[in-house]
């Protein structure tokens, strides 16, 4: 794009109506964006509001950033900078870290047959094993005929459980009671991690040091939870054994 080019770019003016068509905003959300201060007040020719190319592309960063699940409320803080583009840069690298993935196990839709294939790898199926998968939440059959797969890895620990003898409802009440546990945990750690950013975790909290922090965390959050998760079920176990038969009696009765 020449000087020339560029000038004519950043001297292209539109009306409400003109701007309103050419971001695919509607003119009264224009305007509750103006009052929320997400965007510019518009010059003035006489009565007429003048907006300019910045006030098109500020409308599309709202856009993108509405897509990415911000609030406007966020948003508002983001863009309400001296040098928005930058801030907005910054979080979207944050964004991008925060928000890898912290495990190769993802949801899968499949066949019956592949279904069927990704059972026997972790043991045999048996008449009645889907019903027990399915309402276990660990698979579910969709209107088309496919079948969803929330989590292949914890199917498979279900199937391998269930040929050592545990039944596949048992499994799910033990998935389902770390995951209440563990949530709170980690809601607690993440609490932690916001409230000590730059003055413990992550050095200065720069961009680059968040991605330098959380990578490092990623693979020994992993091993850390498995280890104290481990450790917890040695002492419980102990525990039981310690207290003697009669008390694993009682519990099998309670």
């Amino acid at each position: 794009m020449t000087d020339e080019t560029k000038a004519m770019a950043t001297d292209e003016t539109f009306g409400l109506a003109d701007l309103a068509a050419e971001s695919g905003v509607s003119e009264r959300t224009i305007r509750y964006y103006q009052a929320e201060r997400l965007l510019p007040p518009p010059s003035k020719q006489g009565r007429d509001a003048v907006y300019r190319r910045d006030h098109l592309e500020r409308l599309m960063l709202v856009a993108e950033l509405r897509d990415r699940g911000l609030s406007l409320h966020t948003i508002r803080d983001l863009v309400a900078t001296d040098n928005p583009t930058r801030t907005v840069s910054e979080w979207l690298g944050v964004d991008t870290t925060l928000s890898a993935p912290w495990s190769n196990d993802r949801p899968r839709a499949v066949t019956r047959d592949e279904l069927i294939e990704m059972i026997e790898r972790h043991g045999t199926v048996r008449p009645g094993l889907l019903a027990e998968l399915s309402d276990a939440g660990y698979v579910r059959i969709e209107a088309d005929g496919t079948w969803s797969v929330p989590s292949p890895a914890l199917l498979g620990h279900a199937v391998s459980l269930r040929q050592a003898g545990i039944d596949v409802e048992i499994s799910a009440r033990m998935r389902d009671l770390l995951r209440r546990r563990l949530s709170k945990a980690v809601d607690d750690t993440v609490k932690l991690f916001v409230e000590r950013s730059g003055t413990g975790f992550a050095g200065a909290a720069s961009p680059d040091e968040v991605a330098t922090a959380v990578g490092a965390l990623r693979p020994i959050a992993r091993e850390m939870t498995s280890l104290i998760l481990a450790q917890e079920v040695e002492r419980a176990l102990a525990q039981l054994v310690h207290s003697g038969p009669r008390a694993m009696q009682r519990s099998r009765r309670g």
